[in-house]
Order: structure tokens, then sequence, then C-alpha cells
């Protein structure tokens, strides 16, 4: 997939998806189960563009192009001269467990 390939249907972010903060105070999202109060897994609420370019089956090297030309395919954020990606993004784009499951896999 390419940058400017169309991406597959947006999902909107599960109603169990909230910002929360993690034990030593860093914001997350946190994913919670059907029952009870407490998050079943936090994720990141961003993640590197190279990252971020692999989930969506983009080469990084693409994902860094589209990003300076301000055309990839989920809202980026430039933090000095790098980019980030806002996790909820991911997830209308790829599904919860999309995202869950690569980031998972990075760890």
């Amino acid at each position: 997939m390419t940058a400017d390939e169309p991406l597959p249907e947006v999902h909107p972010l599960p109603p169990g998806v909230a910002a929360g903060v993690d034990p030593v105070g860093d914001l997350v999202l946190a994913v919670r189960g059907a029952e009870g109060p407490f998050p079943d897994y936090e994720l990141p609420v961003t993640v590197t563009l190279d990252d971020a370019s692999m989930m969506l089956g983009i080469y990084p090297s693409d994902g860094l192009v589209a990003a300076k030309a301000d055309k990839y395919p989920v809202p980026v954020i430039k933090v000095g001269s790098k980019y980030r990606v806002g996790t909820a993004h991911l997830i209308r784009v790829l599904g919860l467990e999309g995202v869950r499951t690569a980031i998972r896999l990075e760890d």
C-alpha cells in the first residue's frame, strides 16, 4: 500500500476506549472490558510515524514523504523534526484489535 491508496473503511472508537493515566502518570488510552472498572490493557496515546506506517502497510520512507507533503492517510503531529500519529486515528482506520496486535508485536 502506498500513501496515495485509499484506506479501508473507518471504524468508530469502541465505547470502552478512553483517556487514562498509567501508574507512573503518563497519559494512555485505557481499554476497558465489558465487565469491571479497570482497564484490560493500555495503549500509548501516539506512536512513531514509522510504526504507524508499518501498521497501515506503508513503507516508512513513503510515510515520511507523505507526512512532509501533508498527504499522510491519517492526521500526523509534528514534534520538532519528528512526526507522531495518534493511536485513536489508527484505531478508527484499522480497528482496535489490529492496533493492539501491532503494538503488542513491537514490545
